[in-house]
């Protein structure tokens, strides 16, 4: 028997599930031919399937580097999927994508596209997707989903009733339009309807996750309990339902609880994050003579925040060094100049020395530290004096200083749309007499602020957070969403405005006008989630007050 029906052979025992069968035949073709690309591309197939993912790599790549092969491309773009390596499965995607008709490679190349944060890319090959498969409910919902996170609402609304009314059994296609009614609709009644029918479809663990994040959201944490532990086994290796309990603890202002499922949030990070490079984690004890790293994990806003407990790790070390972002250096280390055994160090490929670690986050679990104790309220951060007078010489008016942010970033959909706003919604703001705006936006989404001339657009000129620092100390107010620069603003003790949406961040707790971190911020939260208007009346009567 040749080669070539050896091979057909063991395609007939893989199609009928005979994959020992099928193996043997390729191992012995590949021990008179051990350099045979289709044959060692096919037996890595065969792995792929048997779910022997290490056994698949190990072929598909010997394969691979022998001669590229089309099948060869889709099954290494699988293999590294189901292996969590998403950043090798996206190059052999883009490869085979043009050429597959394969929907599990379309699905999944999404999947990777989402996780490195490109949902453009991500609804292209989604729309492509949907156009080569029209009728599979697999495809309608994500190309519905992928709509829904570029903006396209009405196409994520129409393509989500389709997915549903044709497929009612489902149950994704009842997730994504929760999803719609939650973000585009704001219609949570309706979006619970959509997850509790996911339920009833089997989707046991998307069903209850979304039903808790409804609950939490309507402060209804007896539910949000109940929906979570139906899906919590132990320690949860899911990053985003161990902030989700963490977040509820937090709500309920439990901070030691909640502290307990945040630490086991790992950072959502690629392999080559330096933050894998964490050696001796701290365990919370004294060590008086030897070197802390505290690693700065999160975002700009976050780690604004957490750095107030820095002070609390006195007499706790010799030596404590704040690695951080260059960007934000400078600031931060002006504003722990006066403490001699902390030192500021720029995030760069090599590690500063030191004896024990911790990520800055998870220092308030290891001082054990609650709602009762936070420190620093009346501000901490000190601004470049240099770079306040600059910004002085810059704003000449005896008008009263707005600054205003009105967009913001996040680690989710939810959190992007919940927290962002049109700048028109400051029209009624901008024509309040003695008043003058300066824009603090930096890189703004939509250019529709160049529609009103009379804002002084500031943030053009920011190349780090000292300019950012020296410019909001020159503000009698800062009106801003929920993003980096009002935790700036409150460690600065400058005088801010947060607008909170109706869902709020856990950190705001359930408090209506203050809050316990910055004693220099006011909180204006929606009484709705569909109208921002009595927020901003509010706000302009406070205006109108302070100027009179």
């Amino acid at each position: 028997m040749g080669i070539m029906e050896d091979i057909h052979t063991a395609m007939k025992y893989m199609s009928c599930g005979e994959y020992i069968k099928a193996e043997k035949i390729y191992k012995d073709v590949l021990n008179q031919d051990g350099n045979n690309a289709v044959v060692l591309s096919m037996l890595g197939g065969l792995y792929f399937n048997m779910r022997d993912f290490k056994q698949a790599k190990k072929y598909l790549e010997k394969s691979d580097s022998i001669k590229p092969l089309d099948a060869t491309n889709e099954w290494l773009g699988l293999t590294y999927y189901c292996l969590g390596k998403f950043e090798k499965a996206q190059i052999y995607f883009e490869k085979a994508v043009d050429k597959t008709k394969n929907f599990d490679v379309f699905s999944k190349y999404v999947d990777c596209l989402e996780k490195k944060d490109d949902p453009k890319t991500a609804y292209i090959i989604a729309e492509k997707a949907y156009k080569m498969f029209p009728l599979k409910p697999e495809a309608i919902a994500q190309y519905a989903d992928c709509c829904l996170s570029i903006g396209k609402f009405e196409d994520a609304l129409n393509y989500s009733i389709q997915v549903t009314r044709n497929y009612p059994k489902y149950g994704i296609g009842w997730i994504v339009l929760g999803m719609v009614a939650e973000l585009y609709l704001r219609d949570e009644n309706l979006a619970k309807e959509c997850y509790q029918t996911a339920l009833r479809c089997g989707e046991k663990r998307k069903g209850n996750y979304n039903l808790a994040l409804n609950a939490l959201r309507n402060s209804d944490y007896q539910s949000a309990h109940k929906y979570l532990r139906k899906i919590y086994r132990g320690k949860d290796k899911d990053v985003w339902l161990n902030y989700i309990y963490a977040c509820l603890y937090f709500k309920e202002r439990k901070f030691k609880q909640a502290y307990k499922y945040y630490i086991y949030k790992e950072p959502q990070v690629g392999p080559k994050h330096p933050i894998n490079k964490l050696k001796r984690p701290w365990d919370g004890k004294r060590y008086k003579d030897e070197t802390l790293l505290v690693f700065c994990d999160q975002g700009y806003g976050d780690t604004f925040m957490f750095l107030r407990y820095i002070y609390s790790l006195k007499n706790k070390f010799k030596k404590v060094k704040i690695l951080i972002r260059p960007e934000m250096a400078g600031i931060v280390e002006r504003s722990f100049a006066d403490l001699h055994w902390v030192q500021v160090c720029r995030l760069t490929k090599r590690f500063p020395s030191y004896d024990k670690s911790v990520i800055l986050s998870y220092i308030p679990y290891y001082i054990k530290a609650d709602i009762d104790t936070i420190p620093c309220s009346n501000g901490y951060f000190k601004a470049d004096k240099k770079i306040v007078d600059k910004y002085k010489d810059k704003i000449h008016t005896d008008k009263l200083k707005i600054g205003i942010c009105w967009e913001s970033g996040g680690d989710g959909l939810r959190d992007m749309l919940h927290r962002t706003l049109n700048i028109n919604m400051f029209e009624d703001l901008f024509k309040i007499k003695n008043s003058q705006f300066y824009s603090f936006q930096v890189k703004p989404a939509m250019d529709n602020y160049k529609d009103y001339s009379d804002l002084i657009d500031l943030a053009k000129d920011f190349e780090n957070f000292d300019d950012t620092a020296g410019a909001l100390c020159n503000m009698d107010l800062l009106i801003t969403v929920d993003t980096a620069i009002a935790h700036l603003a409150g460690a600065l003790g400058v005088k801010t405005y947060i607008l909170l949406p109706y869902y709020p961040d856990w950190r705001w707790f359930d408090n209506e006008k203050k809050t316990e971190w910055y004693d220099s911020v006011t909180l204006f939260r929606q009484q709705d989630s569909k109208t921002w208007e009595n927020v901003f009346e509010n706000i302009k009567n406070e205006i109108i007050k302070i100027i009179s």
